[in-house]
């Protein structure tokens, strides 16, 4: 379903927010360390060109190569911009010495970028789950400290079992880090970088960017 990108990043920035603002209890964010993350910086424009056209497959209405080995922005579809036309998701796709490790290789989509205002102010990754839950922890802990709230939650697994997933926000004055270790299912989880303007320019969309988000 198209449109649902941009709802995704607002709702997941939202919801570790409003975790992470019942723990600060009044305190003052400090700046974030760093304003860089996966060779973007945040507030500057992509750098990226536009991923070339080729006779193979499908995208936007313009044929491309799910199989180009190239790092190249990949054309939003019309749903994931927002009705005022300032902000829109912007998949990335990596050749294969250029992905990240922390991106689910087994998804189509896994990092994107908000662009908002011509500038990177967001980034959005689906990870793998469980398998890499602890490793990817464990680097945003060494990038930004102490998180501002860490939870557990339990998911079972294809047999039943219950698996432990990582819930943990880092809430900056400039800067919100929200880090799901595991989603619906132990294989995916997601992780959410994102300026503290584009959150707020989120909570103001949200209500015109629902009607978007239901189209099929």
């Amino acid at each position: 379903m198209k449109g649902r990108l941009f709802l995704m990043l607002a709702l997941t920035v939202a919801s570790g927010s409003v975790q992470a603002a019942k723990h600060t209890r009044g305190s003052t964010p400090k700046p974030a360390p760093s304003l860089e993350a996966f060779g973007f910086t945040l507030g500057q424009r992509p750098t990226l060109l536009i991923c070339p056209t080729t006779r193979e497959g499908l995208f936007d209405g313009k044929t491309w190569s799910a199989t180009l080995d190239a790092t190249c922005l990949e054309p939003p579809t019309r749903g994931e911009a927002t009705a005022d036309g300032r902000s829109k998701t912007t998949p990335v796709h990596f050749n294969h010495s250029d992905e990240p490790w922390v991106v689910s290789s087994n998804r189509a989509g896994s990092f994107e970028l908000q662009i908002l205002d011509g500038t990177v102010q967001g980034i959005r990754v689906r990870t793998s789950g469980v398998d890499s839950q602890k490793s990817i922890y464990a680097m945003l802990r060494k990038k930004y400290g102490v998180p501002t709230t860490l939870t557990k939650k339990h998911v079972p697994n294809r047999m039943g079992a219950q698996v432990d997933g990582i819930s943990a926000d880092w809430l900056f004055s400039n800067l919100r880090v929200t880090f799901e270790g595991i989603g619906a299912n132990p294989d995916e989880g997601s992780l959410s970088i994102t300026t503290t303007g584009a959150f707020e320019y989120a909570m103001k969309s949200l209500p015109s960017t629902l009607p978007i988000s239901q189209e099929n």
